[in-house]
């Protein structure tokens, strides 16, 4: 990695402290960073909540599913004991390698390690309350605690501003003793003034890779989509996190579906088993039908401490493959996680957060909107930003698009309001943070050249996913690659072949592949295309080809909470079967699939003289099915 790809910071804390406590009291230091200023005492009013809260903040930060090479160190000093034939070289080799790639996993030099890491815990302090916030080191969840001033806790002393928090295991084991037995108070800051000689200080610099920063920006622009919206007891996600608990899958798909119809509860599907846990919470609002596919859903056992204190669940459901947002009101404090489903963002993230990335804005307006939001206390709306400045709504959004990916604005999803925070003391341009890496910066050029980047057929294989096959045409090399790939239904890439140089030396080792990534980014902006073409009579003259899943769940409600087995918390989990319909169209042909089973389905194949007399079968059959019921999961089944 170039030093061009990385954030230099520079961190100064205070050395970790033992917990001041009595049968009566408890006070803990929770050091920030020196450099930056922000301040706290607090007396909690639920120690018990803050605790379990801040606790699952930590568990967001830790959780790390990417894969770990195994640590062979002590079974190649083996050999070399035994005189096998295995050089020092060898060994040293291995170490650095995993010291420099999983930072210090293998025990070696700490340095390399830690010279590249993502950012400490952002703690954020003002008149409204405490915030903070992490984001995972694989860019697949994060999290953002918010305890409000005087109904969480009651403020002795306040110095507002945005730092970094040292959460380290000692702090962490500090936060696990509070009670709420007795009296507790949170001391935020720097700690006192160190010595000369600079005892019980720790001083840190790392480099923060430009690609998590990014990635960061990312999952907060993905919030200021519409979403469908839907709230959920806490009692029904404790028998999801049970469910999950007591089976583990052994086939893919893996998700966790949301089937939402207006009016009636929303109801939680867990593949494969196509088992059904049925909502207790309030019915779902929207103006039609839908289903939405979820991955990730392992990582929503870091709630689980946190349901008994809860009172409701919100869930937003931005689209496939952007993360999913859960909003738990605790009463007196808040926490929004965000799952995106995948892990280091290299692959799936490339097409979904394409079109979240902010155009050419009015550094001027820029800067107006980001003093705006300085000046306004507990942040601004849209609208209200919209207003104060008399500019478009629209505009606004692309600036606060902008900031977000700069990192110098936090979207509170709990109040739909926008909050002026820096990540860094010295933000990166918006030109640094637009790609994540070269490769992706040449798809996108490539993209912009006419006709460079061809589809040349994308196959729907119905169960095992889609086939995308395609040309690229580099002016620059003077080469023709020809690439195809196949996304499955967990939206991971299998049998991939491309003609590329990188391909040939390592295939997808190293990642995917320039071709690739143009082919994925104009298969996602095509898929848009169609989903816009969709709401117009004229625009549906111009799909020649798609295909349609349709999904009605077979059995009554009351028949799916009142036929499970087992009963008590398991109760309403169960599994009531349902039918699907996949409909295609290709230019003249239409062909049908409907079973109970996406492995076992019928087929019905149709061919009409003209593609126009096809397109009004399609179109007809999706109504017709329609009417009877069935929901439209497409979306759920798009990658």
């Amino acid at each position: 990695m170039s030093p061009t790809d990385v954030a230099e910071v520079k961190l100064r804390y205070a050395a970790a402290s033992e917990p001041v406590t009595d049968d009566d009291s408890f006070r803990l230091h929770l050091p920030t960073d020196a450099h930056r200023g922000a301040g706290l005492v607090a007396k909690l009013a639920r120690p018990g909540v803050a605790r379990d809260a801040l606790l699952t903040v930590a568990d967001v930060l830790a959780s790390d599913l990417r894969f770990k090479a195994r640590d062979r160190a002590d079974y190649l000093a083996y050999l070399i004991a035994q005189g096998k034939r295995v050089s020092n070289e060898v060994w040293d080799a291995q170490k650095k390698y995993l010291a420099e790639t999983y930072g210090g996993a293998s025990g070696g030099d700490e340095e390399a390690g830690a010279s590249e890491s993502p950012l400490d815990p952002v703690v954020s302090v003002d008149a409204q309350g405490m915030a903070v916030e992490v984001f995972s080191a694989d860019e697949s969840a994060y999290a953002r605690l918010v305890l409000r001033a005087g109904e969480g806790y009651a403020a002795d002393s306040v110095q507002p501003g945005t730092s970094y928090l040292a959460l380290d295991d000692a702090l962490i084991r500090g936060i696990g003793r509070l009670r709420s037995y007795r009296q507790s108070t949170l001391e935020l800051g720097p700690g006192p003034a160190e010595s000369e000689a600079g005892e019980g200080v720790r001083e840190r610099d790392i480099r923060v890779p430009l690609r998590w920063l990014r990635a960061f920006g990312q999952v907060q622009a993905a919030s200021t989509l519409p979403a469908r919206e839907f709230e959920l007891a806490p009692i029904d996600l404790y028998n999801v996190l049970l469910t999950l608990r007591m089976r583990r899958a052994k086939t893919s798909p893996r998700a966790l579906r949301y089937e939402l119809v207006p009016g009636e509860a929303p109801r939680m599907v867990l593949e494969p088993w196509d088992l059904v846990v049925e909502g207790t919470g309030p019915a779902y609002e929207g103006a039609s039908p839908v289903v939405v596919r979820t991955w990730g859903r392992r990582r929503l056992a870091v709630l689980a401490r946190l349901l008994p204190h809860c009172k409701s669940v919100r869930v937003r459901l931005v689209g496939a493959g952007l993360p999913a947002y859960y909003i738990l009101d605790l009463g007196d404090a808040e926490l929004t996680l965000a799952l995106s489903g995948w892990t280091d963002s290299g692959w799936a993230g490339i097409a979904t957060f394409d079109l979240l990335v902010a155009g050419e804005v009015d550094e001027l307006l820029a800067h107006k909107v980001h003093e705006a939001l300085v000046a306004s206390e507990g942040g601004a709306t849209l609208e209200a930003l919209a207003g104060s400045l008399e500019r478009k709504v629209d505009e606004i959004r692309q600036v606060i698009l902008h900031h977000m990916q700069r990192g110098t604005v936090v979207h509170d999803l709990a109040n739909d309001r926008y909050i002026a925070r820096s990540l860094l003391a010295e933000p990166p341009s918006a030109e640094d943070m637009r790609f994540r890496d070269a490769r992706e910066e040449q798809a996108h050029r490539l993209l912009e050249i006419t006709d460079a980047v061809q589809l040349t057929k994308v196959h729907d294989l119905g169960g095992e996913g889609t086939r995308i096959e395609g040309e690229v045409v580099d002016p620059q090399a003077h080469r023709t690659y020809r690439a195809s790939f196949t996304i499955d239904r967990e939206g991971r890439t299998v049998d991939a072949t491309c003609t590329s140089p990188q391909f040939r030396r390592s295939g997808l080792r190293e990642g995917p592949t320039v071709p690739m990534i143009a082919l994925r980014l104009l298969f996602a902006r095509r898929q848009a295309e169609l989903e816009r073409a969709r709401e117009t009579e004229a625009g549906r003259k111009l799909i020649r080809a798609e295909t349609r899943v349709l999904v009605r769940r077979q059995g009554s409600r009351r028949a799916a909470s009142e036929g499970a087995s087992g009963g008590g918390s398991l109760g309403r989990a169960a599994n009531t079967g349902s039918i699907t319909y996949r409909l295609s169209l290709d230019d003249r042909e239409v062909v049908v699939r409907w079973g109970s089973h996406p492995d076992q389905m019928r087929m019905h194949r149709l061919r009409f003289a003209t593609a126009d007399d096809a397109r009004e079968e399609y179109f007809g059959r999706l109504e017709a099915l329609g009417d009877k019921g069935f929901i439209d999961a497409s979306a759920a089944e798009m990658v």
